[in-house]
């Protein structure tokens, strides 16, 4: 069993190396390394092609600036891996062991899925902070529908790609890959891995570390965010309601509804983008597709206030905690 580990880079020579080591120093040795160089205009091309020299795992691959999607999709279609993960290049694995435990677990149970926790580290004063979700939900017998159901419901599901390693032939069997030039593209992409895969695994113990980098949050609130938020719910929108209800419908729209949250935050926390407001206003029906506490929160607050008063609310939170 192989393992391809997919690197996206663009001006990270700051944590390059540190994300790389923390790959190539694994006690399992059974991995390409795969080093995409995003156009990147530091010294990350030259630290990209040390590493190769140095290592035959690591591949090297030197492409004009496209985005970290269309960087994650080059290094799928040439790795060859049985199943693949993919590591943002700021970020770096928690010891030298994650592969080893992944590796125990997928001759085990053989999953198309292994999602593991994380911890994030704040460079701003360099403190780390816990997982503070489980994975500690029933799988015996149930459904990976239900099993999601279960996570979305207690702040347990991720979209993002770096929080799991997935079987490689189902990616490339179901041409699943991530859309190129939006913000939180991984919500997108993982939906379609959510509709095609059977079997998931889960481990109970953060085997990655995500960097919380200065000036990083701001992005949180754009305007492209909030339009690249309300495209992915108007897509999937639109691919569910010519499926048949089913139980991985359930989880899809589970998730949007807890995305329609994050969506209503990033308006809330932007100025002139009323022209956003009757679209997020036709979508409030999704508040009702979840037991998440947030959006069962919301969903109750816009039962009493309405829409332009739950965002009224999140404007006064979010000023009071300016102050």
């Amino acid at each position: 069993m192989k393992f391809s580990i997919v690197v996206p880079i663009y001006k990270v020579e700051k944590y390059l190396h540190e994300c790389v080591d923390s790959i190539l120093c694994q006690s399992f040795t059974d991995f390409e390394l795969i080093l995409v160089d995003d156009g990147s205009p530091d010294s990350c091309p030259q630290i990209c092609d040390d590493y190769a020299r140095k290592d035959p795992r690591v591949k090297v691959i030197h492409k004009p600036n496209g985005g970290l999607a269309d960087a994650r999709n080059v290094g799928t279609d040439i790795a060859q891996g049985d199943y693949i993960g993919y590591v943002d290049s700021d970020d770096y694995l928690i010891d030298s062991d994650v592969l080893q435990r992944l590796a125990v677990r997928i001759d085990k149970t053989n999953p198309d899925i292994v999602h593991y926790k994380f911890v994030e580290w704040y460079e701003i004063d360099g403190h780390i902070d816990p997982c503070y979700f489980d994975y500690k939900v029933d799988t015996a017998g149930r459904s990976l529908a239900d099993i999601y159901c279960d996570l979305i419901d207690k702040d347990a599901y991720y979209n993002s790609a770096w929080s799991k390693v997935i079987r490689r032939q189902l990616l490339v069997d179901n041409n699943i890959r991530f859309e190129k030039g939006i913000l939180g593209e991984d919500n997108e992409w993982y939906y379609h891995v959510v509709m095609v895969a059977d079997r998931l695994e889960l481990i109970d113990e953060p085997l990655y570390v995500y960097r919380q980098r200065q000036g990083s949050i701001t992005k949180d609130f754009s305007v492209k965010n909030l339009r690249d938020q309300l495209h992915v719910l108007s897509k999937w929108e639109a691919i569910l309601a010519k499926r048949e209800e089913d139980k991985r419908s359930r989880v899809v729209w589970n998730s949007l509804a807890k995305q329609y949250c994050s969506a209503i935050i990033i308006y809330a926390g932007l100025k002139q983008v009323n022209s956003f407001y009757p679209e997020l206003k036709r979508m409030a029906y999704m508040l009702n597709a979840s037991h998440n506490k947030r959006v069962v929160i919301f969903r109750r607050l816009r039962g009493l206030f309405g829409l332009l008063g739950l965002i009224a609310a999140l404007r006064l939170i979010r000023l009071v905690k300016k102050n």
